[in-house]
């Protein structure tokens, strides 16, 4: 009798349920293992023998056919080993077997040792959650990878140690370590309010605060420039200390990402906190988007739902900086190589600092500048237009004079700042209830029409500013979005002119020379 164990795999974050079949039949004694597996799970004919073996049970002298259906999917990894060896477990105690029910509704996850002792698995909690969108709520997994599950609601996780407890729970019937009632998620949490930059120490650039709030209360993406010393980057890793805390949903979805890259561990089980991802200049435009030849995800996905930060933005080729494109624009980004072709979520907030010129010193009151303006034009070039347009904010950041760095006149706090950020995500949340988006930035022209509405004022002032700044359509939907979150900051409920006005100074292009 054919005997069937349920189990899932993996494309990057898209998973498939694989059926094991187990069959024998009287040729020559062996497992044969077919329907597309790759080297590892090839391998596990011997892993499966050493491990029946170390149990001292022989096994059938009979041809065993392992069989991994569907056959239009491709089989990597070695998670396969369980659901093999309870299969070959199902053929031999056909009639003996208990707890049928468990096992037709149950999937199976782990990697065996030769000594029949069980190996934690990696990219285990996107499988689960995948599989309870199915609707299964039971789950075997190695005892090694229970800090990924065990936050999870309304499932059953039976943790196993060794695959003698599996014999035992299915042929004797003896108790497995189970768990139902999952880890409360406040234990996870936590604000730390010892960020090493915080906004009450930054005692000048009042209105660059204010633009980080702004752009912090719903995904703006933002670039700073000026010359050195000016406190571009200083502002940017202050970001940090605003950013609002992160729900349920959004704790599972980034930590799955965290997962297929194997950065979960028992200390940091799932992501509670906000990705703030720097990148250095040196990065390549393959780092910036997947890693290794299975299409794993990388930075543009690791700094899903917060800050991904470029500091000397033009020190980048512009190769590097033509990559976030796409990305940006479409919040996923898209990886084609020989071995397939995977979609990964990238709805980051992008934020860059930069000099105006090679020397630093462009447009600089207090310093001359050394560069011609051919210079000038080629070290800018790096930035192209189209990206430029898809940056919300653009923030000029003067030096201040040393006397107000030194004052000790008090400053707001990141603490204070960010509880007006979460006061406005409140305000989204509550706009976008019924449909899929949660912020002003994430939205479409569409619903800039059903959740906007413009007085002939506003509409005037956005006409007259794209006629004489040569603004793009895209520009316009950008300032009206921008404009909707300062409206939210301030809890006004219509958008006016005055907002609009200035989400428009939020894009200063003084610094930069026409490169057209």
């Amino acid at each position: 009798m054919i005997q069937k164990i349920k189990t899932f795999t993996n494309l990057g974050l898209q998973w498939f349920e694989i059926t094991v079949e187990a069959d024998s039949n009287r040729s020559l004694p062996g497992i044969e293992i077919i329907w597309l597996p790759d080297a590892a799970i090839k391998e596990s004919k011997e892993r499966i023998r050493a491990t029946f073996r170390s149990i001292a049970l022989e096994l059938p002298r009979r041809k065993i056919i392992l069989n991994l259906a569907p056959s239009d999917i491709k089989k990597i990894w070695t998670s396969f080993d369980l659901p093999m060896a309870v299969a070959i477990l199902l053929l031999i105690y056909e009639w003996n077997i208990k707890n049928n029910e468990i096992i037709k509704n149950s999937l199976f996850f782990w990697e065996l040792w030769l000594d029949w002792w069980v190996k934690r698995v990696n990219w285990l909690l996107p499988s689960v959650i995948s599989a309870i969108k199915k609707w299964y709520k039971q789950f075997f997994i190695p005892q090694e990878n229970i800090y990924e599950l065990e936050y999870i609601p309304n499932i059953t996780i039976y943790s196993i140690k060794n695959f003698h407890e599996i014999l035992e729970f299915f042929i004797n019937w003896k108790d497995i370590n189970k768990i139902t009632s999952p880890q409360n998620i406040e234990n996870l949490y936590w604000w730390n309010n010892s960020f090493d930059i915080d906004f009450q120490h930054i005692k000048w650039q009042i209105l660059a605060k204010r633009a980080l709030s702004i752009a912090a209360a719903w995904l703006h993406n933002l670039i700073m420039i000026w010359s050195p010393w000016s406190g571009k980057t200083m502002l940017s890793k202050a970001l940090q200390s605003i950013l609002p805390p992160l729900w349920f949903e959004e704790i599972l979805e980034i930590s799955q990402i965290y997962s297929v890259v194997w950065k979960l561990n028992k200390d940091s089980p799932l992501i509670v906190n906000r990705p703030f991802r720097q990148v250095h200049h040196t990065a390549s435009k393959i780092s910036i988007t997947w890693w290794w030849s299975n299409l794993t995800p990388w930075e543009v996905s690791l700094s899903h739902k917060w800050v991904l930060f470029f500091d000397e933005l033009t020190e980048f080729p512009r190769e590097v900086l033509e990559v976030l494109r796409q990305p940006i624009e479409d919040k996923t980004i898209n990886i084609s190589r020989v071995s397939g072709t995977i979609q990964y979520p990238a709805n980051f907030m992008f934020v860059g600092s930069m000099n105006p010129c090679k020397c630093g010193y462009y447009k600089d009151p207090q310093k001359n500048c050394i560069c011609n303006i051919n210079d000038i034009k080629k070290y800018q070039s790096k930035i192209s237009w189209p990206l430029l347009d898809r940056i919300d904010m653009i923030m000029e950041i003067p030096r201040e004079n040393i006397d107000k760095i030194l004052n000790k006149i008090s400053s707001e706090s990141s603490e204070s700042i960010r509880e007006k950020v979460i006061k406005a995500r409140t305000i989204q949340q509550k706009r976008f209830e019924k449909i899929w988006i949660y912020t002003n930035a994430q939205m479409s022209s569409k619903h800039i029409e059903e959740f906007i509405n413009l007085d002939s004022w506003s509409k005037d002032f956005l006409s007259q500013a794209a006629s004489k700044l040569t603004l793009s359509p895209r520009v316009i939907h950008r300032t009206i979005k921008l404009a909707r979150t300062i409206a939210d900051m301030q809890w006004d409920e219509n958008l006016t002119i005055q907002h609009l006005a200035e989400a428009m100074q939020y894009r200063s292009k003084t610094m930069f020379v026409n490169q057209e």
